[in-house]
């Protein structure tokens, strides 16, 4: 018995020696699944300071930051086989008769400007650039017979007589080797050859990589690697270069994180070896890659190794403490447990037990080596070790795996059977074993078999507690505490603990053991057993420490202290011990090609330091001896652009100044980057205050959009979050979306504006009304005043001249009855008759009251004919007077006690004195003489 466990116990610390920083598994992401890099033959990698990585295609320029991707293409030219990074904002190119720079607009796109018209033309004329590199303010486009030289908007031509293989650059240094010839260094834009390189005469060198602090590795396309010192070549690893040759050494990398290189195949992969040569992994076709054609390899600033292949693109993920370990055979099982038994490996599925020797999982192709336990075909749940023997709880049944791997059923058990646990209750030991029908206790001592029959509910799980306390946790009804009787054939009693007694508690808990405390887990709450109140409640301790963690699964312990924590996508290592609950370890099951099994996440916990994360298509080994408490600092998104409005090659804003749109482009999308996406598995939530109330949802996404914001102040907050709980600072953008046209400042001057002249105008309009009215009113009395002056002078002037003629035909009768009466007696009667009618006949005080009649209705017709023609008399005005009023001659005669010859000669006088032609109407004058 001694010497089996100290065999177990060697097999455990040789498991553990395995998992060392070289022999760590890696995760291998190849992205297949989009049109851009799928099936396109991938050239050459890069990234820029914010981690966005660029790769050259087939197709163009490929740019993704993690996120999500882009596609640029080059005009007549769409190949890109070289590329440099200078920054975010400029990158270089070089393909197929064309090299040129790449610079960001305010679009946040790239534009292409190409360089090759400063060179003479047709100079690029079947020449293909197959190096690009940045030299502080040079820049090398190097072909196979040129290397062009960008300097200060000019370029030089280096050239030799036999051109050049691939230009590399390894610490600060840039050597090319002369096709099939010695190698040169490019210092300044000048070549000088190196010391003794003519050894490789004869050879295409492919690979130059630094070793130790001032020699290489020289890499052959035969597969010979030399320590070269600038003076000799010495061979470096014998082995390595027999294994390598016939594959086509095409690339390499130096990766100082794990100090080893990766060495790149035409036709076998890639080869990942220490500093002494020796092979740690191997990956091709067969184990992760989609292509053994490797074309580029390129760490990153993560010291991620990015793969460009002939078909696709992959990079390789190493987490501290974590080895993956995956099926690529494509019928895979699902990993639901796994032990350490006996120096060996035991993984549980659905479709069997496999199992494979500890030391074979320093291999990466560990699934081949794994071979199925005979008769264990069929579900496995969970294994146990008692009393050093391991039992399998299986859809069959209970099974012991006995140390040839034959089986056995140990006990009698007509069912599938969920768990067996060992414990001492009422001094005596006893193992429960959970069925898929009923709890069963076995007697240790007598080896009989209790069926528990009290509780009709399904069982899922048990835990027993520091009491003795059996807890039973339902399918879907609560828990039950029990509490078997002395002959451990029945409950003595049981207690229900659920919904249906305390509405408080969730219809689904889960019970679990958690440094020695039973754990409740129920809608993503903690609860604990308070004794004293004989109830459930909640955790204080554990419910703040998850308090930002949501989907949580099942809680398993490791020891003691420390446990794991497990959603839906995430795994957590942290310490409880009743005092104190903190999250140590954070990691996320990547969904790309890994996931947990749904509803059955599980971790199998090998030892004190190993731990087995099961899922969909294999298994994740966590090694808490080379894991680190983690200590994350993610960086906020870097904001890109902002754009307003529908037409998407007009309204990208100026981040650097004040932002305001116009009301009509309240349509927003801002873009952003965010650092290392790809290495940390990064994700982007955001909040625009005045529209959302909570944090979104956590995406991989490079953008957002709000439609039809109403007019306002906004402030968009964006962060960064690797949903382990873990959140960067915000990276924040304000903006102001304009008021409509009709809801501005100035709208409501120009509604005042508009009122005020409106108002005036009524105002106006309204005084005019009045005054016009006044003045008709004035007018019409002035009309009625004239028209009874006229009346007045028309009734002054027929008095004057009825009278007038009245006195002459009196006149006319008395000097007819004179002449007839001879009577001397009545002469003197008819003399002072005839004097009295003359008097009345040509009296001034008729002219002097017409004169003033007519002076009212014309004013100053007097003074303007005397000013113009002085020459006038009065009985000149008079006559004026009546031609004015357009008297006929008859009454002029009659009103001036004239006779009609008179009349006449006087108007024929006045024509005279007025100068009037012949054909001018003297009527006609005066009416016009104001």
């Amino acid at each position: 018995m001694n010497l089996q466990r100290h065999l177990f116990l060697f097999c455990l610390s040789l498991l553990a020696a395995c998992y060392s920083l070289a022999n760590q598994k890696p995760y291998v992401i190849n992205y297949a699944r989009d049109k851009y890099h799928a099936a396109s033959k991938n050239w050459s990698i890069g990234q820029d300071e914010k981690g966005v990585m660029y790769f050259g295609n087939d197709i163009g320029l490929l740019e993704s930051d993690g996120m999500g991707w882009k596609l640029y293409s080059i005009p007549n030219s769409p190949i890109v086989r070289a590329l440099a990074v200078e920054s975010h904002h400029t990158i270089y190119t070089g393909g197929s008769d064309e090299f040129g720079r790449w610079d960001r607009d305010q679009s946040g796109g790239l534009k292409y400007t190409s360089l090759k018209d400063l060179l003479p033309p047709k100079s690029l004329d079947n020449e293909s650039i197959w190096r690009v590199w940045i030299d502080g303010d040079r820049v090398y486009f190097q072909s196979f017979t040129n290397i062009y030289v960008y300097y200060q908007d000019t370029i030089e031509r280096l050239t030799t007589p036999r051109g050049f293989m691939l230009l590399v650059k390894l610490r600060d240094e840039y050597w090319v080797q002369e096709m099939h010839g010695p190698l040169y260094q490019l210092n300044d834009g000048r070549l000088s050859k190196n010391e003794g390189s003519e050894f490789l005469n004869g050879t295409t060198t492919r690979v130059i990589l630094p070793y130790g602090d001032d020699r290489y590795l020289i890499g052959t396309s035969t597969g010979e690697i030399y320590i070269y010192d600038k003076k000799s070549f010495i061979p470096w690893n014998n082995t390595l270069s027999r294994h390598l040759n016939g594959l086509e050494l095409n690339c390499g990398v130096y990766c100082a994180k794990r100090n080893t290189y990766y060495l790149g195949t035409l036709l076998n992969g890639i080869y990942e070896v220490d500093i002494h040569g020796n092979i740690l992994n191997h990956f091709d076709a067969t184990n992760s890659l989609q292509n053994n054609t490797i074309l580029s390899l390129y760490e990153d600033k993560s010291n991620n190794i990015w793969i460009a292949m002939d078909r696709g693109l992959a990079y390789i993920r190493y987490t501290d403490g974590l080895s993956y370990y995956r099926a690529v055979d494509g019928n895979s099982s699902s990993v639901y447990a796994a032990t350490l038994w006996n120096g060996y490996l035991l993984v549980g599925t659905n479709q069997g037990v496999y199992y494979t020797p500890g030391e074979k999982t320093s291999d990466l192709e560990m699934y081949s080596s794994l071979k199925l336990i005979e008769g264990t075909q069929g579900q496995v749940w969970s294994f146990s070790q008692i009393d050093g023997k391991l039992f399998c709880c299986h859809n069959k049944g209970l099974l012991e795996i006995l140390p040839d791997f034959r089986i056995r059923q140990p006990y009698r058990v007509d069912s599938g059977v969920f768990r067996t646990l060992e414990a001492t209750i009422n001094g005596k030991k006893v193992d429960i074993i959970v069925t898929y029908k009923e709890v069963n206790i076995v007697n240790k001592e007598t080896g009989k078999i209790n069926v528990m029959r009290q509780i009709t509910d399904p069982i899922y799980d048990v835990e027993i507690d520091h009491l003795g306390n059996i807890w039973l946790e339902t399918v879907r009804r609560g828990v039950y505490k029990c509490r078997l009787n002395e002959d451990l054939d029945a409950f003595r009693y049981y207690t229900y603990y659920g919904c249906e007694n305390d509405e408080t508690l969730p219809e689904h808990l889960q019970v679990f053991k958690s440094s020695g405390r039973i754990i409740f887990l129920g809608n993503n709450r903690l609860y604990t057993y308070n004794e004293s109140n004989d109830n459930l409640q909640l955790d204080p301790l554990l419910n703040q420490c998850f308090e930002n963690v949501t989907d949580l699964k099942r809680i398993i312990p490791i020891n003691s202290e420390e446990n794991w924590a497990i959603t839906g996508t995430s795994v957590y290592r942290f310490f409880y011990d009743g005092y104190i609950a903190r999250i140590n370890e954070a990691y996320k099951v990547e969904t790309d090609n890994l996931s947990l099994v749904t509803a059955s996440e599980n971790i199998s916990v090998l030892d004190d330091s190993l731990s087995l994360i099961c899922l969909d298509v294999g298994f994740i080994l966590h090694n808490s001896r080379q894991s680190k408490r983690q200590i994350v600092q993610l960086i906020p998104p870097n904001l890109e652009y902002m754009h307003a409005g529908r037409d998407l090659n007009d309204g990208y804003a100026n981040l650097a100044k004040r932002i305001q749109i116009p009301y009509r482009d309240n349509t927003v999308t801002v873009g952003f980057s965010v650092n290392n996406a790809f290495a940390n598995n990064l994700f982007v939530e955001y909040l625009l205050e005045g529209v959302d109330n909570v944090w979104s949802q956590p995406e991989q996404r490079n953008s957002i959009s709000y439609a039809r914001l109403p007019q306002g102040n906004y402030t968009l907050r964006l962060r960064t979050t690797d949903e382990l709980n873990n959140y960067s600072s915000d990276a924040i953008i304000n903006f102001e979306i304009l008021p409509p046209w009709y809801n501005t400042v100035w709208w409501y001057l120009t509604c005042c504006l508009i009122v005020a002249f409106t108002l005036f105008a009524t105002f106006w309009f309204m005084k005019r009304r009045l005054q016009n009215k006044h003045l008709r009113l004035m007018n019409e009395q002035l009309q009625n005043e004239i028209e009874e002056k006229n009346a007045e002078m028309f009734t002054q002037t027929s008095f004057i001249i009825r009278k007038n003629e009245l006195i002459l035909k009196i006149k006319e009768m008395i000097d007819e009855i004179s002449a007839k009466n001879t009577q001397r007696s009545l002469l003197p009667l008819y003399q002072k008759i005839n004097n009295l009618l003359a008097n009345n006949l040509d009296t001034e005080d008729d002219w002097k009251m017409f004169l003033i009649k007519f002076e009212q209705k014309h004013h100053n017709f007097f003074r303007t004919l005397k000013e113009s023609y002085p020459q006038l008399t009065n009985n000149d005005l008079r006559l004026c007077a009546c031609l004015k009023l357009n008297m006929d001659t008859k009454d002029i005669a009659s009103l001036m006690n004239l006779s009609v010859r008179a009349v006449e000669n006087n108007r024929y006088r006045l024509r005279k004195k007025l100068d009037l032609k012949p054909t001018q109407n003297l009527n006609d004058f005066f009416l016009g003489v104001i």
